[in-house]
């Protein structure tokens, strides 16, 4: 354990103090840019192309100040282009208007706008019907019941100097049958995000509420991913890559989140309220198109077991031996992560331009390395057939460890869960899930078509097999103003693990949405 902590504390020793002596001119503090728009997915599009070079992607949410810094970097690179190419002009039509105030501060950060308030940033309005108990994932930990839902949410931000930023998202959820059990309609109004900031040069102390995803994965993420609710944290990280002095230089760029926590939700059973959670996410770039990342979660601490000093907080944290029972007892996981992109490979195969690899591997929190091990894998292949802004993606994850096939997210008294949902992949413990899915985008109209198969209990006597099929179609009336519809079916053959119990179920879904 003294080895692993020595080891932990100069990376996290490092990482704090460089990007404060290392970034000569620093971005204001911003709030992040959420999930719901869609630029994280163009982001890869402008690495494909060459277009930005020091972004950390398995690192998200990204600060509003990093997005204007790699849209000024990608616009410097189009403007030099004698034809540019389709992602080109999207960025040079849209974004530059979407995040105009961003991308002047990253061109000037000494004539940064100081004070100001936005009192409605954005606006969406949802109407989703099921059929029946249809799976939702990676929906922020929204739960949509049986028949009809209706979700109104706005965005709010603000900034005090320079250094200081507010994010305020309240939502209104409309149930007309909440749980599977109920009849009766429920209507809640709540803050679904909110947060302040303090940045001081490139490190930024973040306190409230908010989303994460930790992972290169595209559709799931071990560990971390916005399958849960979003959950109260403190959370401190560098907005911006930085690269490290000396030989550390050849890392490349890097980027770290340290989160804490206290979950606040209901547990059941033996499980302990109100746990503390712990998580630490480091990431590097060695190379343009190659990104590498380790990401760690710790919960632990709960009624009775709050007195602990100093050394033993250290050996719950950096030690992976189990102590049921015990003070120090905890539930950890680790991953290990890699994603390479392959670009220009049209000189070389018709078939496709640009390949994106990546895998992602976790262990539970038991031997050394950790055992009970985790997979997820996953490919892209952009610009088929030289369609333009158009993507092929393939993801496979798998967490049911062979030795004990319910390891994962599961513990009797500290389940990785929050609000009733995993933190990492949404198929759960001793579960299988194969993705695939076919998107394009055209100047003012986008689609996707998709294809889900997830296992539930694979190495359990019954095996509950669900297959979602899913459509999206989408369009932009102007760069600011959008519409979507979707639709999905999903098949369950032996549902809730019962055998020849079959279940099928419908969604339709409209959502329309606003950006100022």
């Amino acid at each position: 354990m003294n080895k692993h902590f020595s080891c932990i504390s100069i990376i996290i020793s490092a990482l704090f103090f460089a990007p404060v002596f290392l970034t000569p001119a620093h971005a204001a503090s911003s709030p992040n840019v959420t999930f719901s728009r869609g630029i994280y997915t163009d982001m890869e599009f402008w690495t494909l192309e060459g277009l930005t070079t020091s972004n950390m992607y398995s690192i998200r949410p990204f600060a509003g100040s990093e997005v204007g810094r790699q849209i000024a970097e990608a616009l410097d690179k189009c403007n030099a282009m004698a034809m540019p190419s389709a992602t080109c002009r999207d960025i040079q039509n849209r974004y530059t208007k979407l995040f105009d105030a961003e991308i002047a501060e990253a061109r000037s950060p000494d004539n940064i706008v100081g004070t100001y308030i936005k009192p409605v940033e954005a606006l969406s309005v949802t109407y989703n019907y099921l059929s029946g108990p249809f799976s939702t994932y990676n929906n922020e930990g929204i739960f949509y019941g049986e028949g009809n839902n209706a979700v109104i949410q706005f965005q709010s931000q603000a900034r005090l100097g320079q250094v200081l930023s507010f994010f305020v998202q309240p939502v209104l959820i409309y149930n007309q049958h909440f749980g599977q059990d109920e009849d009766n309609s429920r209507t809640t109004v709540r803050l679904h995000k909110g947060y302040a900031k303090l940045t001081v040069f490139n490190v930024e102390l973040q306190a409230g509420r908010d989303s994460l995803w930790w992972g290169p994965g595209y559709h799931g993420a071990l560990l971390m991913s916005n399958n849960a609710h979003p959950f109260d944290m403190l959370k401190l990280s560098n907005p911006e890559p930085v690269v490290l002095p000396w030989i550390l230089s050849y890392l490349g760029p890097v980027q770290f989140n340290l989160i804490f926590s206290q979950l606040n939700d209901e547990r059941k059973g033996s499980e302990l309220a109100n746990p503390f959670l712990y998580g630490l996410r480091l990431g590097l770039k060695p190379h343009p198109y190659l990104e590498l990342g380790a990401s760690h979660l710790v919960i632990f601490g709960g009624p009775g077991r709050r007195d602990m000093n100093i050394s033993e907080i250290l050996s719950t944290l950096y030690s992976n031996l189990n102590q049921d029972g015990q003070k120090t007892d905890s539930n950890q996981e680790f991953a290990a992560d890699i994603a390479l992109t392959i670009p220009n490979l049209k000189k070389y195969i018709y078939l496709v331009d640009g390949i994106k690899l990546y895998a992602e591997v976790g262990g539970e929190d038991t031997g050394l390395p950790p055992d009970r091990r985790a997979y997820l894998a996953g490919l892209a292949f952009f610009k088929p057939f030289s369609l333009e802004r158009t993507v092929f993606r393939g993801e496979y994850a798998i967490m049911s460890p062979y030795s004990v096939p319910q390891a994962w997210y599961n513990h009797s008294s500290y389940p990785m869960r929050y609000e009733g949902r995993v933190f990492g992949h949404h198929a759960g413990s001793d579960a299988e899930d194969i993705f695939l899915e076919w998107s394009q985008s055209f100047e003012k109209f986008y689609y996707k078509l998709g294809f889900d198969r997830e296992r539930s209990g694979v190495q359990a006597k019954i095996t509950q097999l669900k297959m979602q099929y899913m459509g999206e179609l989408g369009y932009r009336f102007n760069d600011n103003t959008n519409i979507t519809l979707k639709y999905a079916y999903e098949d369950i053959d032996n549902f809730g693990n019962v055998e020849n119990e079959r279940q099928r179920n419908h969604y339709l879904g409209m959502e329309a949405a606003i950006q100022f």
